[in-house]
């Protein structure tokens, strides 16, 4: 009995000793592209014309116990630093981390640049949680790959760092599990997420109101939503079904915080139903109202403004004297705005911000000649109430006594000279 006592005592020391031993195997290998600890060339802004420059295909890079390879893509996998002077890894294409014989890839960290994080993981025992940027498994050898973002603007995915864990190799085997996303059941939902989070986003008639190379315009009845990227759909589509996207950001100053949707790792559109061409329904503006980060992404209708072109670019302008710019991004075509230049017209297109302005991306220009200028008379009759061009409403003003210029009473447009 003492015996049996004393070897079970040592048994219990000798799996203390071995789940020590276990423990001290881990090994961490850090990837610090931030703060280049690989002394890798870094290609910058004046590099842009230069393909060649920061570009790590062909390279074996050792940390550790783990190297790392690259294989380019439709984007190249390049060093980058920007003017600001934040380095990153840019990768466009696939990055492959092997483990030194006798060792196992047991967990990959990603720290990563303004939620651009695009990565499949691909020929590797584990599973990927893309909403928290991290790869957990158990495997020899693992492939991450951009390549079903890399043909898209802007969806390179931008490393600051990469931490692999490893450990002494066995044959155990990894069960994944469910990444979680926020469950918003339309884009209201979605816009009130925090920075960040990743969401399962159910579509329900949200109409496309406009694409271009920097993104995809989304609206349904609760709000609207820029998606950081021209997803595979078309302007005046309409969309049913779920969609997987992160919830970001522009902040472009403090008067100026545009929401926006950046790619998930899951993003497809293999569980939406599209229909096309449909007719999409604006939303009628006063241009008073329209700069305002509420109504970002909103296909708007404003009427009775007139376009002005006082050097390069072309404006409307509110009463008070904002500028709302009008760029043909979405190339829809079909209006001259140099022809359109001092008329009044009827604007519809995508509100948003380009250039530091309030902007819209029309869909369409057109003079608004619905309703003939009609000069005041002396006595006008009808009780109908007096809006200025802008939509205002003065009331049941009399059109006689009102400062010189443009009215509407009843459907009817007024000059008072």
């Amino acid at each position: 009995m003492k015996n049996s006592t004393k070897l079970s005592a040592l048994a219990l020391l000798a799996g203390a000793m071995m789940s020590m031993s276990a423990h001290a195997e881990t090994q961490e290998n850090v990837y610090d592209f931030a703060n280049n600890n690989l002394g890798l060339e870094v290609a910058t802004p004046a590099d842009w014309e230069d393909a060649t420059k920061g570009v790590i295909s062909g390279l074996e890079i050792r940390q550790g116990d783990v190297v790392l390879t690259s294989v380019d893509g439709a984007k190249v996998n390049r060093m980058w630093r920007t003017n600001a002077g934040v380095q990153y890894l840019q990768v466009g294409g696939k990055i492959t981390i092997t483990a030194d014989e006798g060792r196992a890839i047991t967990m990959v960290n990603f720290d990563v640049q303004n939620y651009k994080f695009f990565l499949e993981a691909q020929e590797g025992n584990g599973s990927l949680d893309a909403n928290n940027y991290v790869w957990n498994g158990n495997s020899t050898s693992i492939t991450f790959d951009n390549e079903n973002a890399a043909n898209e603007y802007n969806t390179q995915t931008l490393l600051l760092a990469m931490t692999v864990y490893t450990d002494e190799a066995n044959e155990d085997t990894y069960s994944p599990s469910e990444s979680s996303y926020a469950d918003c059941a339309n884009i209201a939902e979605f816009l009130a997420l925090e920075v960040g989070t990743a969401a399962k986003l159910t579509l329900n008639n949200a109409q496309v109101n406009g694409t271009y190379w920097g993104g995809t315009f989304l609206e349904d009845a609760t709000g609207a939503v820029q998606v950081n990227a021209t997803i595979n759909v078309n302007r005046n589509d309409v969309l049913n079904g779920v969609i997987y996207l992160v919830r970001a950001q522009d902040d472009f100053d403090t008067d100026h915080i545009i929401p926006t949707a950046d790619p998930d790792a899951k993003t497809s559109l293999d569980e939406v139903t599209i229909t096309s061409d449909n007719e999409l329904n604006p939303t009628l503006m006063n241009i008073n109202d329209l700069p305002d980060n509420a109504n970002m992404s909103k296909l708007v209708k404003v009427q009775g403004v007139t376009v002005t072109k006082p050097s390069r670019f072309f404006f409307i302008t509110t009463d008070d004297g904002e500028n709302i710019q009008l760029v043909d991004q979405m190339n829809v075509g079909g209006y001259d705005l140099d022809a359109l230049v001092d008329k009044t017209v009827i604007v519809t297109g995508v509100f948003t911000w380009n250039m530091m302005r309030w902007a819209i991306f029309p869909t369409s220009v057109v003079e608004d000649t619905n309703t003939a200028v009609t000069t005041i008379m002396a006595t006008e009759a009808n009780d109908a109430d007096v809006y200025t061009i802008t939509g205002i409403n003065l009331g049941k003003a009399d059109i006689n006594t009102l400062p010189a210029g443009l009215y509407i009473k009843d459907g009817k447009k007024y000059l008072v000279k």
